[in-house]
């Protein structure tokens, strides 16, 4: 029987969300991603048999939003004073989740709608193709951790600002900063190809790059990290390699052998990291 899991060491746990949330310290957490179901209405299997996950509901938003809402309830209060919450989601479902998240963490508590466009995959021929999805940042305070030069990005060739700055109308003149521009609220990244390495062959699998800059963004080094729908292991790889602690769960035994795959592979870690199944 576990009856509280320590935040100071990196653990991978197999069970669902709100039973892990219910034994984490409060406070305790810098970030938090949840990349839950999409309500896909279908089940979604990878290039591997066993990797795949159920994404059908019965009773569709009836009993899918009341399931969303009590696990966002539970992650509320393990987030820091300053930390911040990022919920990953597409166009089913993200509207119905920010009113619910105003509701959680008040109006206040929302700082950013972020667009992930990406290309890929096949196109609508009788409406605009979906080529994006929606992460929802919120925070309990107003002034959360945010590392803005952390993910600056070069300028692009063709700005004149980027060759030879600005002159505003006082006469002042801006300079380029040399580490690059800040990332604006629309980021253009790529779905994981068919032939990249990363892919490791689960569904919905989220490019490492994404979850490199929401890390850096969000948190400091030596922060603890969460996501209670580790699915692959993307979140818990990027907080490994950027030197954050990390804590990650899912209620699939594929999905949390599949993170702790990675994290011998990729991150180089050793020692049992089998999933500890709780609930």
């Amino acid at each position: 029987m576990v009856d509280e899991i320590g935040a100071g060491v990196n653990k991978l746990i197999r069970g669902d969300m709100l039973h892990v949330a219910s034994l984490l310290a409060p406070e305790s957490f810098r970030l938090i991603y949840l990349d839950p179901p999409f309500l896909t209405g279908r089940e979604q299997v990878g290039s591997q048999a066993h990797l795949a996950y159920d994404d059908r509901w019965e009773g569709n938003l009836d009993t899918y939003l009341p399931w969303l809402e009590e696990r966002l309830r539970a992650v509320y209060g393990l987030l820091l004073a300053d930390g911040s919450l990022v919920l990953h989601l597409d166009w089913r479902t993200s509207h119905y989740a920010r009113v619910m998240l105003d509701g959680i963490f008040g109006r206040q508590g929302f700082i950013n709608e972020i667009i992930w466009h990406y290309t890929g995959g096949g196109r609508s021929k009788t409406r605009f193709s979906c080529k994006h999805d929606t992460l929802l940042w919120y925070s309990r305070s107003r002034r959360p951790v945010f590392n803005i030069d952390a993910i600056r990005v070069p300028y692009k060739k063709t700005s004149g600002y980027a060759k030879a700055g600005i002159v505003a109308a006082s006469g002042r003149r801006y300079l380029p900063d040399p580490r690059g521009t800040p990332v604006d609220d629309v980021w253009d990244m790529p779905i994981i190809n068919p032939l990249a390495n990363e892919r490791v062959g689960y569904p919905t699998q989220k490019p490492l790059a994404l979850l490199t800059r929401v890390i850096e963004a969000l948190s400091n080094p030596g922060d603890l990290v969460g996501d209670f729908c580790c699915g692959s292991g993307t979140t818990l790889v990027a907080a490994q390699t950027l030197g954050r602690r990390w804590l990650g769960s899912d209620v699939s035994a594929a999905a949390v052998d599949c993170a702790a795959s990675r994290l011998r592979d990729e991150c180089g870690l050793t020692g049992n990291l089998s999933a500890e199944k709780i609930g």
